[in-house]
């Protein structure tokens, strides 16, 4: 009678460096390129940056940050057109060029 041991053999056969590689790629699976806006797009997000900075009111933000894509929402603070940035009064600063989505809360 032959004895098999199953897959137990064949689990062996990963090297820690063939794991941590394999992890590292379905990591770089889940990346999420920076969205291109047009021109529609942009007036739009102007539009509500502008409302919410004059009118204190909520507004969400979809950030694009290196790989991923999030989403906050607060009470823009302060503008500064010199380094094309935000800052809301929770003491998060965005470039422009980091949101890709713009809503304001209750429309």
């Amino acid at each position: 009678m032959n004895r098999d041991r199953g897959t137990i053999k064949w689990t062996a056969m990963m090297l820690p460096e063939h794991v941590q590689l394999l992890r590292e790629w379905q990591g770089e699976d889940r990346f999420v390129e920076k969205p291109q806006l047009d021109e529609a797009q942009l007036e739009q997000m102007n539009v509500h940056l502008q409302r919410s900075y004059k009118e204190r009111c909520m507004i969400q933000l979809k950030v694009w940050e290196q790989t991923s894509i999030y989403n906050v929402s607060g009470i823009i603070q302060k503008m500064n057109p010199y380094d094309q940035s935000i800052q809301l009064e929770n003491g998060q600063k965005f470039s422009l060029d980091m949101i890709c989505e713009t809503s304001i809360e209750g429309e």
